[in-house]
């Protein structure tokens, strides 16, 4: 580490060497800061020039990392807490990625950062990207961004739970070994791996499984406005590429870069393009404000629309071309709206010009048709907390 050449970013270098300091009894502030008495101000995140916070979301996901188990490939849901936290409320963010390649992890925590995740789409747009494999609890994390990437290779879903319990016993009694467990509570031993497992005990464990994946087929099913039939069907399925976005875990074929690209066109200025086909519908203000679309615009939404699965997006878009009304194209592919169904929209659009007129031009809200409740908002209570702290 120390006096050979490395590749490796500065951040990164910087978060290896503010954990590796202490157990080495080294003092690694700037030497400005240490003269003050203060460590210098460091976001434990990658931030790009036009102020896209890149959260890594890697390895096998834990509630707490202690010391060097970072390192070891843990991620923990306690880091990332506070790292989306800071995202959120960080007025020079603009923008989130999730860069995601992670087999899952522990239940312990999960569903309060993937909540944490999904409220702070309220502050800013939140996309994340399956850079490889976004499995489990990986993908419920995923799943609380407003869009998601998949690469041809990457693969996700695996939305259920697992135990696994050992029993040791056979083996114990071949080596010769006996054990004694004494204790105090019918069920405090339930779970002693040199023991077979009692049927009670049996039970616990498939009423907890069971408890746990409903919490995780409601949060996953809410984060892509689903239907939780539609999750349970997957019956824990691993999706590669393609398969992941025509079974609707992912909204898009991309790269990370893509995800970048993106979510830059968001926060600078989004076009249909670059916006999710599915979004909210906007208000007269917004609506009068827009430009019809370019040809160009009408072909990257007709090639959205058919990227994403939409198997009648061509029809809808000419029909909507056809009556001179281009811009409804977004609106009725958002819905899916069927060929007939769109025809009719039109014709009645014709008759009453001053009928409202849908698009979706605005950040989506790919969670229920509710905005999430700011009162027990945790990117909110993080702000608070700041401010009780005197951080403006």
């Amino acid at each position: 580490m120390f006096d050979t050449p490395l590749l490796i970013a500065p951040q990164k270098l910087e978060i290896i060497l503010g954990v590796l300091a202490p157990h080495l009894g080294l003092d690694v502030l700037a030497p400005a800061a240490a003269a003050l008495g203060e460590r210098p101000s460091r976001k434990p995140y990658e931030v790009t020039p036009n102020g896209i916070a890149i959260i890594p979301i890697e390895g096998t996901l834990v509630h707490k990392s202690y010391g060097l188990d970072a390192f070891s490939g843990l991620r923990s849901y306690v880091d990332l807490q506070e790292e989306i936290e800071d995202a959120a409320t960080d007025p020079a963010i603009k923008g989130i990625l999730l860069d995601i390649d992670s087999p899952g992890g522990e239940v312990a925590g999960v569903f309060d950062l993937a909540d944490t995740i999904y409220s702070a789409r309220a502050a800013k747009p939140v996309f994340a990207a399956a850079n490889s494999d976004a499995f489990s609890a990986a993908y419920l994390l995923a799943s609380g961004a407003q869009y998601i990437y998949a690469g041809r290779t990457s693969g996700l879903g695996s939305i259920g739970v697992i135990v696994t319990h050992l029993d040791v016993s056979a083996s114990d009694q071949k080596l010769g070994y006996k054990y004694t467990i004494i204790h105090a509570g019918a069920r405090k031993a339930d779970f002693n791996p040199h023991a077979p497992l009692a049927d009670e005990a049996r039970a616990v464990i498939e009423a907890e499984v069971d408890r746990t994946y409903q919490l995780l087929v409601g949060s996953v099913a809410r984060n892509r406005s689903l239907a939780e039939s539609d999750i349970r069907q997957t019956q824990a399925a691993l999706y590669f590429g393609g398969d992941a976005v025509a079974a609707r875990l992912a909204d898009r074929l991309g790269t990370r870069q893509d995800a970048l690209a993106d979510l830059g066109n968001a926060i600078s200025g989004p076009t249909a393009a670059s916006i999710p086909l599915k979004g909210n519908a906007m208000n007269e203000e917004q609506r009068a404000a827009e430009a019809t679309p370019s040809a160009a615009d009408i072909e990257a939404i007709r090639a959205e629309a058919y990227r994403q699965g939409y198997a009648d997006a061509t029809e809808i878009v000419d029909l909507c071309e056809l009556a001179g009304m281009p811009r409804r194209a977004a609106g009725l592919l958002a819905k899916q709206t069927t060929p007939e169904a769109a025809r009719q929209q039109l014709m009645e659009a014709r008759v009453a010009e001053d009928a409202p007129e849908i698009r979706s031009h605005v950040m989506p809200e790919t969670g229920t048709t509710a905005k999430p409740s700011l009162a027990n908002n945790p990117v909110m209570k993080a702000v608070e907390r700041l401010a009780g702290k005197g951080v403006n």
